[in-house]
């Protein structure tokens, strides 16, 4: 039997704690800056991993549901595998679209200058943003846009549900370089919700996917 997912309580309230979680945030990180920009990147990706992470316990414990309706079940080992092949796949979608892009826009920002920094910055430094970046914020991330948004536009259908949760997710991460790659790896991790029901799958992609971007900016 297919468990009740996500209503619009649940939105609601997930919008009034990532006002509260990510604002705050925002908050600290102007009002105390660092000056040193391996840091300063650092303490965005614990950020950016803790705050949607904040933001699922908080929908969760909104009525008392099994964690299940928001996808967190298990799933055929198969799917991690395909998982696996298709964050090899929007790598190469994705490196390839930057490449492009360079080329015609030479020195162009992508926005990742403080990432860049952190994972340049030593062993300790990258060791510290792919265990942040690469595996914590890809978490949070899939629990609240696939887990909680992706679950409630379901009710108007696996189409809306994958293309609308992928453009906010996209959206989520700026109109800059970045746009592409998350409304891509959102609309994958979609699809892959809507066909497993689970969010192990969108989890195995988004940390393969974060991991090496880290380890490319790590190498310059």
């Amino acid at each position: 039997m297919e468990r009740k997912a996500p209503g619009p309580l649940e939105i609601v309230v997930a919008l009034i704690a990532a006002l509260v979680f990510y604002g705050g945030g925002i908050t600290l990180l102007v009002a105390f800056p660092v000056d040193h920009p391996g840091l300063e990147g650092v303490l965005q990706l614990a950020f950016s991993g803790l705050a949607p992470l904040a933001v699922f316990a908080v929908v969760v414990l909104v009525r008392i549901r099994d964690v299940r309706a928001f996808g967190l079940r298990r799933v055929e080992r198969k799917w991690l595998l395909r998982a696996v092949l298709l964050a090899a796949a929007c790598l190469a979608v994705i490196l390839t679209f930057d490449h492009v892009v360079a080329a015609l826009f030479p020195g162009i920002d992508d926005s990742q200058g403080d990432l860049r920094a952190a994972s340049s910055a030593g062993i300790g430094y990258l060791l510290a943003t792919i265990a942040l970046g690469g595996l914590l914020t890809p978490l949070g991330e899939e629990l609240l846009f696939r887990g909680v948004l992706t679950r409630f536009l379901e009710r108007w259908g696996p189409w809306v549900a994958v293309l609308v949760s992928a453009f906010v997710f996209a959206l989520w991460h700026g109109i800059n370089l970045v746009f592409p790659s998350a409304f891509l790896v959102g609309l994958v991790n979609g699809w892959l919700l809507v066909r497993t029901r689970s969010v192990w799958p969108g989890v195995v992609l988004h940390v393969v996917y974060n991991t090496t971007f880290l380890i490319i900016y790590s190498a310059g």
